[in-house]
């Protein structure tokens, strides 16, 4: 059993992006190269968000910077890590707007956007779960040994709980939901001039961010528990696009379709 969901959850991370984007691609008529770019958007931030995660965490390390109390430390490295999430992911969809101009104005735009970014990471991820589940089936087969992988090493791999390869793919789906989302509110931000929506983006990305950290780390909850929660929370983002869609967009469609007349 836990062969098939393995190999499902991996396919279904690999494959869903492209699904999404090929449905979003036709509904909206953008095109590939939005999606592309939106892929673009998140390796170009984890190129600063990742040396600046390891330099924090040297400069904490090395007593450069004061450590948190023992008390309130999971609760400021959650936070820590969910705001830098953020603040890198944001301003470098707002870059990727103003760049694009006109070819990145229009609401299909800014969904194919943010379908190529959740898109990549969940792709990423596909990818690391389909070459560990490839390796750890020959090392169990005795097909392969390497000598940093123990016996119990691949013992444990195998009692892995059938379902759970499932609840990440569920993670996938749900952080998908969410990058779209905050891409856009992103693009709010640069079509309307305002900065709350850019700053409400950086909160809702480090929400999700914190909320996935304490729950996992600090009150141990079941991988299912946690997806429970952020699920409810990617509904409530789904009711956020929709009432975008009808505040922002439809009633400017409806504007010009009467200009047009």
């Amino acid at each position: 059993m836990l062969n098939l969901t393995f190999t499902l959850a991996a396919l279904l991370e690999i494959c869903f992006p492209f699904l999404l984007g090929f449905w979003l691609i036709r509904r909206y008529h953008t095109s590939w190269k939005l999606f592309g770019i939106g892929m673009l958007i998140f390796i170009g931030s984890q190129i600063i968000h990742i040396p600046l995660l390891l330099g924090l965490t040297a400069l904490f390390q090395n007593d450069v910077l004061p450590a948190p109390p023992p008390a309130i430390s999971p609760y400021f490295n959650a936070v820590a890590l969910g705001l830098l999430a953020g603040l890198c992911e944001e301003p470098a969809r707002w870059i990727a707007y103003r760049l694009l101009k006109k070819r990145g104005d229009s609401w299909g735009s800014a969904l194919t956007l943010g379908a190529g970014h959740g898109g990549i990471e969940s792709i990423f991820v596909g990818f690391s779960v389909l070459v560990n589940f490839m390796l750890f089936f020959l090392l169990k087969e005795g097909d392969l040994q390497l000598p940093a992988i123990t016996a119990g090493d691949v013992a444990s791999y195998w009692n892995t709980p059938w379902h759970l390869p499932l609840a990440g793919a569920l993670e996938r789906l749900i952080a998908i939901t969410l990058h779209i989302t905050l891409s856009a509110m992103v693009w709010l931000s640069v079509r309307n001039r305002s900065w709350g929506w850019m700053v409400g983006a950086i909160l809702l990305h480090a929400l999700f961010n914190v909320l996935a950290v304490l729950l996992l780390q600090t009150f141990q909850w079941s991988a299912w528990g946690i997806e429970g929660i952020l699920l409810i929370l990617s509904a409530l983002c789904l009711s956020l696009l929709y009432w975008i869609y009808h505040r922002y967009v439809n009633p400017l469609r409806s504007s010009m379709d009467h200009t047009a007349k």
